[in-house]
């Protein structure tokens, strides 16, 4: 049977059975192919270990149940589309707007607080300084006007205060920019208290992140 050494210098050497390594720090084997055979499969070994513990840490601890996603606060939503011809808004409603052309107002009629009373989100004919369409929140009960809003697509929110739910609107500003302001009610009118200027991949995230919204079934709530 042949013997081989490694020496000092990691070199296998041939010995006869009765020659002693040169040194006490040579290894001394019968076939220098187990030697590699074996820190193989140690290596093999170890990396299949490594990877069973990596998926470990993705797996839930014995008796735990992954969280469910949270529901969205997401109430519904409108677009422009969905404003019609409305010719029983008082005109002095049109001061309120940034800038108007006194072509025909257009609304969406909604119940905002509850009251079993719907108000009105006025369309302007014109487009705000900012360059989003322009919607009047007005309520025709009391004929108040409880502000502007901007926007493109309209979402109202679950969460109220003062009895009214937040509103968050998106529009597209140019080009691959697009806007996303949020709107609270304080002191009897919506107040802008948000603005996200986005780009293309940031949008789509935005959507991306809301539940499956149907173009077709405005003003339908979101389950």
């Amino acid at each position: 049977m042949d013997i081989y050494c490694i020496d000092g210098a990691r070199k296998v050497k041939p010995q006869t059975p009765r020659q002693e390594c040169p040194n006490t720090d040579e290894l001394t084997f019968p076939d220098r192919g187990l030697y590699f055979q074996s820190m193989t499969r140690k290596t093999r070994l170890l990396l299949i270990l490594a990877c069973f513990a990596f998926l470990a840490t993705d797996l839930p601890a014995a008796g735990q149940v992954p969280e469910p996603a949270p529901s969205s606060s997401l109430k519904t939503f409108f677009t422009v589309r969905s404003a019609q011809p409305d010719d029983t808004l008082p005109p002095e409603i049109r001061k309120e707007f940034e800038k108007d052309d006194d072509s025909p107002l257009r609304s969406v009629a909604i119940d905002l607080n509850g009251d079993g009373k719907e108000e009105k989100f006025v369309l302007c004919g014109v487009l705000s300084a900012a360059g989003g369409p322009q919607w009047l929140v007005y309520d025709p009960a009391k004929g108040a006007a409880r502000g502007i809003i901007i926007g493109t697509i309209v979402f109202i929110d679950r969460e109220s205060d003062d009895g009214y739910p937040e509103l968050e609107t998106y529009w597209r500003q140019g080009g691959t920019m697009s806007v996303v302001f949020r709107y609270k009610y304080a002191r009897g009118r919506y107040g802008r208290v948000g603005t996200q200027a986005m780009t293309l991949w940031e949008t789509s995230e935005y959507f991306r992140a809301m539940p499956p919204l149907d173009l077709d079934k405005e003003l339908v709530e979101i389950k």
